[in-house]
């Protein structure tokens, strides 16, 4: 693991299962076919199996429900265009364990990109660490393209932790002059799951 966090591979991989169980269930509600974007390491695949199986239990076991995709910078264009053309509502961007924030904030940025050029319509969501990444999207949005296409998807989501009220709180973005979060679900978090978030960090830039 990295020097920064004081949590090992086991504990990092349990916490993963956790807040995996919580984002399927709530940032995820109510689409009907998701598409995973993560990262080829131990940590973001953990994330993403959890959300996804957190994901079917509650919103149904059936074809087609799901899919994850690796990023990888050279395949990023076949990726998106999967993505839009098989009828996924929303795309979830799962990256932050492993990698270097600056890196974080450069692969999401280049996924929305990607994403852009291929027109995917629907929704987005956003993992915490990508928020923090980009700097709560100030990194995208300080571009107009970017920024006009990301106001031009049906909905974007983001989670957030307060560990000091011991919650996970679930977001809508929306974007005008600036850019305002409007919860619509919170989950109330175990002494364990806060403990495992607060040793828990990815390395630095």
């Amino acid at each position: 693991m990295n020097a920064i966090s004081r949590a090992s591979l086991e504990e990092e991989i349990y916490l993963r299962s956790l807040t995996g169980y919580l984002v399927g269930k709530n940032l995820l509600e109510g689409f009907k076919k998701v598409a995973v974007i993560t990262y080829p390491d131990r940590i973001c695949s953990a994330m993403s199996a959890a959300l996804l199986s957190s994901y079917l239990s509650l919103y149904g076991y059936k074809n087609e429900a799901g899919m994850v995709f690796v990023y990888e910078e050279n395949k990023l264009n076949e990726i998106s265009e999967k993505i839009a053309k098989g009828g996924f509502d929303a795309v979830y961007i799962s990256l932050g364990g492993e990698q270097k924030m600056s890196y974080v904030s450069e692969m999401t940025k280049k996924i929305i990109e990607s994403l852009r050029r291929f027109s995917f319509k629907g929704a987005l969501a956003i993992h915490v660490r990508a928020w923090l990444a980009t700097k709560q999207l100030s990194n995208i949005l300080s571009e107009k393209e970017l920024k006009d296409y990301l106001t031009s998807l049906k909905e974007i989501r983001v989670f957030t932790a307060d560990l000091q009220n011991k919650l996970f709180l679930f977001h809508k973005i929306k974007i005008e002059d600036t850019l305002k979060l409007s919860k619509f679900k919170e989950e109330k978090l175990t002494e364990e799951h806060v403990k495992l978030l607060q040793i828990s960090l990815p390395p630095p830039e």
